[in-house]
């Protein structure tokens, strides 16, 4: 049994939104098992989501769609499968009552056009929406099935590990495979590659490594059954100890998420000072429940002058040396770490492009230090890419030198 993807909505094909859901949706039933045939965009009218769904049923079991459940004329997904199926759409009296619940919590009366979100195909299976108005369905079709969700990641997410991926698993979508993501840093692919060639993959377990973002993922697969699983199993703990220097978690694990349990663990702080990544680090962290226990701030020091006066980066050595150096990246990291009074003070400088600074040293250059108890250390770098891409690849390496430093050996 395999299952199709149709994400909805005019703003995915004028790239005005960026498509997030169909790689999330994607990840997670490959995880499981459970094959994708196909992904498809179409626009918010009910043909194009007719066609699509008439495909989609042809040739799989179960048709999850994404977006075009919001209150507005142009969400139309529930009218378009309401066409297809023949079937009415009614009022489900619940969600009505909780729309109305949910705006006067507010204190105002639900506007007209979210009465529509109380709209379900006849004989469906609503799924309530803890963080929206829109709540997902799962629909019959004759013997297969067609699953909505929300649009918003934010809303769709929950609903989908809560109430669709039991629910493959439980209607017959068994794993045709296992699967395994061993993620790793401080270690290139091909390196990387080259060492699992040496440890030897056995026959049936399949390997594709996946670079990006100063990381990279091992995506190990196996057929689905006891025999392949124990031998995936087996695979995966020699190879544990083979690359454990570099393995910071697996799965749906974050390097970000590693550091902090990590600080935790430890008893430690972490106070932050970021120049041309604006805060991306600080963010980074932020977005893990519980950061509040370990990082006590970022100092986005973005000019020579904040970097003189908040982090008591030394006029002369900013002159001689130049913002983007390693004397100044660890100057900065020991001004992060004494202002706010940390265990340890963790810096970025470095010049993000396209154009260089005055100093004209290359776009793309970055340091990234740290400043901690056991000692201090900085790496240079020299990155590739947008603005954007060269942020995230500093981040990146700033949070693979914390998790380096916190390694119990080290």
């Amino acid at each position: 049994m395999q299952a199709e993807l149709i994400c909805i909505g005019n703003e995915l094909l004028t790239g005005l939104v960026e498509n997030t859901n169909a790689g999330y949706i994607s990840r997670r039933l490959w995880s499981h098992g459970i094959p994708l045939r196909e992904q498809r965009v179409v626009p918010d009218s009910i043909p194009a989501i007719v066609g699509a769904l008439e495909h989609s049923l042809r040739h799989s079991e179960a048709v999850i769609c994404s977006g075009g459940l919001g209150p507005t004329d142009d969400d139309l997904t529930r009218e378009a499968v309401s066409q297809l199926l023949q079937q009415p759409l009614v009022v489900d009296e619940r969600w009505r009552q909780h729309l109305e619940r949910y705006f006067s919590s507010r204190g105002y009366p639900m506007p007209p056009a979210n009465r529509k979100q109380a709209l379900m195909i006849a004989g469906s299976r609503l799924l309530p929406n803890p963080r929206g108005t829109a709540p997902g369905a799962i629909i019959p079709a004759g013997e297969r099935w067609i699953i909505l969700l929300p649009g918003p990641p934010q809303e769709l997410r929950p609903l989908f590990e809560k109430e669709v991926l039991p629910f493959l698993l439980g209607a017959g979508f068994r794993a045709v495979w296992r699967t395994k993501i061993i993620r790793t840093a401080g270690c290139g692919e091909s390196l990387l590659e080259e060492m699992i060639k040496q440890a030897g993959l056995p026959e049936g377990i399949s390997c594709f490594p996946l670079a990006g973002g100063g990381e990279v993922l091992l995506q190990f697969r196996a057929a689905a059954s006891p025999a392949a699983e124990a031998l995936l199993e087996d695979t995966l703990s020699r190879l544990r100890e083979r690359l454990g220097q570099y393995i910071y978690g697996e799965d749906e694990e974050t390097l970000a998420g590693t550091v902090a349990a990590l600080f935790r663990a430890q008893g430690l702080t972490l106070a932050l000072a970021e120049s041309c990544s604006g805060g991306l680090l600080a963010d980074r962290i932020t977005d893990i429940p519980g950061s509040s226990l370990f990082f006590r701030g970022s100092l986005v020091t973005y000019s020579d002058e904040a970097k003189e006066k908040l982090l008591g980066v030394e006029r002369t050595l900013l002159r001689s040396r130049g913002a983007v150096s390693e004397e100044v990246a660890l100057a900065m990291a020991r001004g992060a770490r004494q202002a706010l009074a940390t265990s340890v003070g963790a810096a970025i400088t470095g010049i993000a492009g396209p154009e260089s600074d005055a100093s004209g040293k290359p776009p793309g250059l970055v340091y990234t230090a740290v400043s901690a108890p056991s000692g201090e250390s900085c790496l240079r770098n020299s990155f590739p890419g947008t603005r954007r891409a060269i942020k995230e690849r500093a981040v990146q390496i700033l949070l693979a030198m914390l998790w380096r430093m916190m390694q119990p050996d080290d």
